[in-house]
């Protein structure tokens, strides 16, 4: 019994950490509306990689995440867009602000005594391509930058349409992998919404290849579970 155990641990762990590889980054957020630096999306453990996507309208212009962090924390993120057509030629800005950066000004409010670094995208003429294996959706990567964090407090990422067009983006942080149980449970969800942010059909046939190795794995990780218990 303890071998099989150990074998069902090895595998699950094995098939969960290449499945979780590919998919890259955790949702947060799949719409929600986040307006403003006094009512953002909080975000916990941003060295984990995670996604928040949002559409943006002529009322909601910006998806504002914050987070506190300790002096030296480096920020990994990126921007990007769905492969949509009326979107091809659409690109957002993006901010971090805080404590210790830069004096910055934007067209909006930010919060008092933050500095900040702007990143803007108009000259990403040929943005990179990104095919997500698991919702089977396309994204138009616009921009990947590190930003290391000069001072302990409260930090703050805003992305907002640079013209006049505000439609759909999303905004990722981190680079490390943490997937739990919750979310390999809420996997078949996850897919629907994010294609359908994606404006993709839902799929007839299941979750795909990916998701069914996701389940595959997580189906591993509940009999180890079990043979675990038993053991006792």
């Amino acid at each position: 019994m303890r071998i099989v155990g150990r074998y069902l641990t090895t595998w699950s762990l094995l098939v969960i950490c290449a499945v979780t590889a590919a998919y890259a980054h955790k949702p947060v957020a799949i719409g929600g509306t986040y307006p403003t630096f006094d009512q953002p999306l909080q975000m916990e453990e941003i060295d984990v990689s995670q996604v928040a996507y949002a559409e943006l309208n002529d009322t909601h212009r910006a998806l504002w995440l914050a987070f506190a962090v300790e002096a030296g924390t480096r920020l990994d993120l990126s921007l990007g867009v769905p492969v949509i057509e009326r979107l091809i030629n659409y690109r957002p800005s993006l901010a971090v602000l805080g404590p210790g950066l830069p004096p910055i000004e934007l067209p909006f409010e930010v919060p008092s005594d933050s500095g900040g670094m702007l990143f803007e995208t108009s000259a990403a003429a040929t943005p990179d391509s990104f095919h997500e294996p698991f919702t089977g959706t396309d994204s138009w990567i616009l921009l990947e930058a590190s930003v290391d964090l000069p001072q302990s407090g409260t930090y703050y990422v805003v992305a907002w349409p640079s013209g006049a067009l505000a439609d759909k983006l999303w905004v990722a942080i981190g680079v490390r992998e943490k997937f739990g149980l919750s979310d390999l449970l809420s996997f078949p969800t996850i897919v629907q919404d994010v294609r359908a942010f994606h404006e993709v059909a839902p799929r007839s046939r299941g979750i795909g290849t990916a998701g069914k190795l996701l389940f595959l794995g997580l189906t591993a990780a509940l009999l180890a579970l079990l043979v675990s218990k038993s053991r006792r």
